[in-house]
């Protein structure tokens, strides 16, 4: 049993020998159907990584409340984020675990021996805590440094390059705006490009009411950031938050919101939502490269029935049966299809391994993806495979053997 099966497949691979081109022209399009399928899956799942890693740089349990009073259609003046609000959310909101406020301003930080216009952020020490902030050298400013309105700061590996160039900044002094002496405590670990492209080590923090004092503050709190105490309270903590808003901005029912609320990560799950969609897509038309390689197959095992009709016809006569002859053709098929689709699975592999580098995204691919491409490209071309077996299968032995 074993050595007929070992026959059979040697027979169908010295076949696939005797015709290098068409075997070749046949097994590359079962190639290129299996290397596109592999390298859609890779490309989306390695973009819907890269874009859910930008936006945990935000934090990954983060909710914000920003304020409206740049706007005037609320048929009204919108109220400013104050300390009241800190105050009513964290006695009020239970799905809360911290609220921190910050405003921001870009303002120009010079050094001794550099100048640098930068994003300056009043905030609270908290800020850390909530965007999941690890801290390079030096500390964080504390609840005293607030209370006593401390000339301190702690800034961006960014703004430590182009203020201090490879020195150590902690310890020394920069001057914020024009009359703000700051001295740099601490330097935050780097973080990166954020989505839309903003560098976010570009940035100076300073105690909120520091920047109240020596830079003004006139309409408040630019955002109150939220920590919910679990990311599956996210929903519910975006729907507590805005009846404790209302009650604090005493809006009536008939007004509309003056603030807004949101969260990176309802960004980021539609942005998911896009990926898995273009992901389909993709895996779609690369679908359809396979059907093609299949077709491919089908056609050239349709024209080597016609070459061999006489040969058939021989393997008839001295008692081939047809099941026998139909299991010949299939194992041609077979060898073309596997050779094919292995071929496939390394290109593919290589495309998305070249691609996750020149992009930066992780690039592996997951092995049962990879068998799951390489059995389906062997399939599709064995199934299309089939119709000419059937065929030779079929053929009469006398008309067989009068075909020239």
């Amino acid at each position: 049993m074993r050595r007929a099966r070992s026959e059979i497949v040697g027979r169908a691979v010295r076949t696939a020998i005797r015709n290098p081109g068409r075997s070749t022209l046949t097994m590359l399009g079962l190639a290129i159907g299996v290397a596109a399928f592999i390298a859609m899956v890779s490309f989306g799942t390695g973009a819907r990584t890269a874009v859910m890693q930008q936006f945990e740089i935000l934090g990954t349990r983060v909710a914000f409340i920003r304020s409206n009073t740049s706007r005037r259609d609320f048929g009204g003046s919108p109220k400013p984020l104050t300390d009241s609000d800190v105050e009513a959310l964290k006695r009020d909101a239970m799905t809360i675990e911290r609220v921190v406020p910050r405003t921001t301003e870009l303002r120009t930080v010079r050094s001794l021996n550099a100048t640098y216009s930068t994003e300056v952020t009043g905030t609270m020490p908290g800020f850390v805590k909530v965007r999941e902030w690890s801290i390079l050298t030096g500390g964080m400013f504390d609840d005293t440094d607030v209370q006593n309105r401390a000339k301190v700061a702690v800034i961006g590996v960014t703004v430590a390059r182009e203020l201090f160039g490879r020195a150590d900044p902690v310890g020394q002094t920069v001057t914020v705006g024009t009359n703000l002496p700051c001295k740099i405590i601490g330097v935050l670990a780097p973080k990166g490009q954020a989505t839309s492209g903003r560098d976010m080590d570009d940035i100076l923090l300073i105690p909120a009411t520091t920047f109240a004092a020596f830079l003004g503050m006139p309409t408040g709190y630019h955002e109150l950031q939220l920590q919910v105490r679990d990311i599956g309270m996210l929903e519910a903590a975006m729907l507590e938050v805005v009846p404790i808003m209302r009650r604090s901005h005493r809006l009536s029912e008939a007004e509309p919101d003056d603030f807004r609320t949101g969260s990176p990560i309802q960004a980021a799950a539609a942005a998911k939502l896009v990926s898995n969609i273009l992901t389909g897509l993709l895996m779609g038309i690369a679908a359809v490269s396979l059907l093609v390689g299949g077709i491919g197959v089908m056609n050239i095992q349709l024209v080597s029935v016609a070459e061999r009709t006489q040969e058939i016809g021989i393997r008839s006569a001295i008692g081939a049966s047809p099941r026998q002859i139909l299991v010949q053709f299939l194992s041609e098929a077979v060898v073309l299809s596997l050779t094919g689709s292995l071929v496939g699975v390394l290109l593919g592999w290589l495309m998305s391994y070249l691609v996750a580098q020149a992009m930066g995204w992780p690039g592996g691919v997951p092995v049962l993806t990879m068998i799951g491409a390489g059995l389906f490209g062997t399939s599709v071309g064995v199934a299309f495979g089939y119709l000419p077996a059937r065929r030779a299968a079929r053929l009469e032995p006398i008309e067989a053997l009068r075909h020239e």
